[in-house]
Parts: structure tokens; sequence; C-alpha cells
């Protein structure tokens, strides 16, 4: 009996490719730069969480950006949100951006220090490799015309029942109504992607999961129990799952731990520390070319042993006019020490005027 077997192919759908680390099919988040940080792209079965900023602004860029990368590869998509109109949302998704992605050079000669130069930002690491993902130009909106025919699903208030069949066990009916779509919407997808012979991705989309709106009396046992069941969903299923959660906002709760278990139930986590608001941030001149930071906080081994571990987790995020930037956070170089070690010179006897020493001196 011959010990050769056969090694099968891996799914071919749009806007994915196989990791070069692990194997697993990984797709975009929408931003190469945060799926440089991840490693190269997020596998397909996993859920995202993203704790908000303060004030939502940069975490709903990031929903943009994942939606738009959805709508550029045909998938599958199902958003659900209650802080506003979800079908408002789509319309205002970034088209793709006509620039060419060439990787930015580093000046030549920097006038603070010369080692900085063969420091490279995330910006232009994940520009030199093949990006998985499109790019986006955040000053101009998708063009209607381009979300005709496309598979999307949207959630509200207006599509609550009382109960669900499947998961009547809530005493939340926003939870079980959300879990209830997403399993159609998951069945819809797969047998739409049998009949055409190809597979198809479903990307879910769940905004500000666990907002003042949500809250009842049971909100803290029912919020767990549904992240558990909907891992459970994506991971078995051709999906991905990107959620955001006001962390921020969760601390006046009783379970004064109750962000970690959230934090434990995802399979990859990061939060943005927006500046607005915070005077002794911005006053660092460390932190004047930012807008806040990036705080990685969980990268799940996907079905492996060891997990990808980015160069470097000190980040910082700026959003420019049409684009979100991430770069590698480094503090400036101290010039106060070099100007206190040249007035602290000892005069000494050498050729050289002026008593100061030179390569010459003997």
């Amino acid at each position: 009996m011959s010990g050769f077997v056969k090694r099968r192919r891996a799914f071919n759908i749009k806007g994915t490719q196989q990791s070069l680390h692990n194997g697993f099919l990984l797709t975009s988040s929408g931003n190469p730069s945060v799926d440089h940080i991840f490693g190269g792209g997020f596998p397909i079965g996993s859920v995202i969480g993203i704790g908000e900023d303060q004030y939502g602004n940069y975490s709903n860029v990031l929903t943009k950006y994942f939606l738009a990368e959805g709508i550029v590869n045909n998938h599958a998509l199902f958003l659900a949100t209650k802080e506003e109109d979800p079908i408002e949302l789509i319309k205002k998704l970034p088209s793709v951006s006509e620039e060419q992605t060439t990787l930015s050079q580093a000046p030549e000669n920097m006038r603070i220090a010369f080692r900085y130069n063969q420091l490279i930002p995330v910006e232009s690491e994940y520009k030199s490799a093949a990006s998985l993902g499109h790019y986006f130009d955040l000053s101009k909106t998708i063009d209607s015309s381009s979300l005709a025919g496309k598979d999307i699903s949207y959630w509200n208030d207006d599509d609550v029942s009382e109960k669900e069949n499947n998961f009547n066990f809530f005493n939340n009916a926003h939870f079980a109504s959300i879990l209830s779509r997403v399993q159609h919407k998951i069945s819809d997808v797969e047998f739409n992607s049998t009949a055409d012979g190809e597979k198809n991705l479903l990307r879910i989309c769940l905004c500000s999961i666990g907002s003042p709106v949500w809250y009842d009396s049971d909100f803290v046992e029912d919020f767990l129990r549904f992240l558990g069941i909907l891992k459970a969903i994506v991971r078995n299923t051709l999906s991905i799952c990107f959620i955001t959660v006001p962390f921020h906002l969760l601390h006046h709760l009783e379970d004064i731990y109750l962000d970690k278990k959230i934090i434990n139930l995802f399979d990859f986590s990061f939060s943005l520390e927006a500046f607005a608001g915070q005077v002794e941030d911005v006053a660092n001149p460390a932190f004047k070319e930012f807008h806040g930071l990036m705080n990685v906080k969980k990268i799940t081994p996907f079905n492996g042993l060891a997990p990808f571990n980015p160069e470097t987790r000190d980040l910082a995020f700026k959003l420019k006019r049409s684009k979100f930037v991430i770069e590698k956070l480094h503090l400036p170089p101290d010039i106060a020490d070099d100007n206190t070690s040249f007035q602290n010179q000892v005069p000494s006897m050498s050729c050289s005027g002026g008593g100061i020493k030179s390569k010459l001196d003997f």
C-alpha cells in the first residue's frame, strides 16, 4: 500500500489566498496595513474584535474598509447595527483608489539621526509584498452602480421578533434575531455557491455591539452567550466576522472583568486609543504626527500551536484625507544629551585649536 497522500486544493474564493505561515486561507480586512500586522490577512472562520475609540470615528473607518473589500470581491455581506441606518452606511463606503501602490522610499539623509533611515514604516512594508486587499480612497464614496446586484443583508431594530425558535433561551430578543438571520444567510450563501459550482465568502459585520442601546437586566450574560454561539457558527462555515465593541462604556457594569471575557471570545483583537480629549498625550512630541495608538490585544494561534508574532506592537495611526495609515511608533532621539556632551568637553593639549578634540589629536 502506497504511503503517498494527494493533497487537496483549497477553496478558490475571490479575494483570498493561502497563508505562507500555516497554509490557511486568508482574506483581507480592507486595510492592507492591518492585514500586515496580523500576518498578511485574517483566516476564514475567524472573529475579529475591535475596541472602539471614544467617539467611534476611527473604528467606523475600519468598518467601511471591511465592507468595501467585500463589495469589490463580490462577497456576501451581512450588516447589523442599531446606531444608524445600515443602508445609509453602505452608501458611504469608500471607492477603490486609482493611485498606483508603489513602495515609498525612505529619504537618503535625515536631519536628526541617520540610523533611522533603515527603519521602514508599516505603510511601506505591506506595499513591498504581494498585497491581498485593495486600496480605497476615503475622499470618494462608492458608486451606486457598484452596489447593484450585490448580495447584501441588513439588520436593525425593525427586524426583531419576540422570540426565535432556535434561540429562545435569550432574554434579549436582539441577540437571538441576529443569530437566526446569520444562520439563514449562511444557508443561502452555501446553496447559491453549490449551484454555481464555486464557493463564496460571507462577511459578517456587527457595529457597536454593547453600546447603551443594547442594555437590559441580562445584557452581560446574553452578550457572552451570543459571542460564544456566533464564534461556533463562523468557525464552521466559509465566513468571517468583524465586530466593534465600545469597551470604554462597559466599565460601569457590574462585571469588572467583562472586557477580558469578551476579548477571550475573539480570535483576533485590537483597540484604537484616540488622542482626542487627551491633552497630555497630544502635548507629547512623539505623538504630534498621529491621531492615536493601536493596541494589539490578542492574536490566536488559529488551528495551530504558535500564533503569528508581529515585529513590533508599538503602533500608531493617523487619518489622512484619503486613507487610514498605521505606522511604527518610534520615540525621537534625545538631542539634549548631545548638546550637553558637547558643552562638557574638557580642553586638552592637542594640535587642534580651541581645545576641542578631533581625529587628528595625539
